[in-house]
């Protein structure tokens, strides 16, 4: 899914779906979680701020062990993190090169 049909669906979603969506926009191989880690910089050091929500990621295969890994890398494997996917943000998102 494309970063643009996230922001339109919901108003707040994972980190790591933006990722994968702002990966697919860009082409870019989502596995990289050295480029993640510079992702998370770059929107940190933007002002946006991250939610997280008290529920564990789920699910099977290698993209849910990467959401995995980025709660853990986040603070806290137990919770999901989200930001708001609106305009602002979505501009601050595509401004990030790898």
């Amino acid at each position: 899914m494309r970063l643009e049909e996230l922001r339109e669906k919901l108003l707040f979603n994972s980190i790591s779906d933006v990722w994968f969506a702002f990966c697919e926009d860009s082409r870019k191989d989502w596995s990289d979680f050295g480029a993640f880690k510079r992702f998370i910089e770059h929107i940190r050091g933007s002002g946006v701020e991250f939610k997280s929500l008290p529920v564990c990621p789920s699910g099977t295969g290698a993209k849910a062990d990467f959401a995995k890994k980025i709660s853990v890398l986040l603070g806290d494997p137990n919770k999901t993190y989200i930001l708001k996917t609106d305009n602002s943000t979505v501009e601050r998102i595509q401004s990030f090169s790898t």
